[in-house]
């Protein structure tokens, strides 16, 4: 693995999950596709379809965006946790603007390159982690 100085620094890696956050909130998709690397792979969920790359992010989280009526409220639960050039951090998912409101428990699972950008992201949840708000 290479040094230090060629990684992000865990406060980085904490303002961009709290970024992350803010942006579903907000149902931007143009921030949020910024904070991935162009190749970047998203699974959300871990063991769903693989979206790599720019267009691939964008369509899936304008999707998402599009299903549910806007943004998706992303709560931290508890604080992000950090090594090396990954982090993860527990996120509370709850519908803003759907007919029907719903919360649902998600690990996210970031690994991040020298400059920054995430180029990797997992997310951990499946039915069992749903429940009506």
């Amino acid at each position: 693995m290479s040094d230090d100085a060629d990684r992000p620094g865990p406060d980085h890696i904490r303002s961009v999950f709290e970024r992350y956050g803010a942006l579903l909130s907000a149902g931007d998709t143009d921030g949020i596709v910024a904070l991935f690397a162009p190749d970047a792979v998203v699974r959300d969920p871990v063991d769903g379809p693989e979206y790599r790359g720019h267009p691939a992010i964008r369509a899936f989280y304008q999707s998402g965006f599009d299903a549910m009526g806007g943004g998706i409220q992303m709560t931290l639960e508890g604080n992000v946790r950090v090594a090396g050039r990954h982090g993860a951090a527990a996120f509370i998912a709850r519908t803003i603007n759907h007919s029907e409101i719903f919360e649902t428990d998600t690990l996210d699972v970031m690994r991040f390159d020298g400059e920054g950008r995430i180029v990797a992201m997992d997310a951990y949840w499946g039915p069992s982690n749903f429940r009506r708000a």
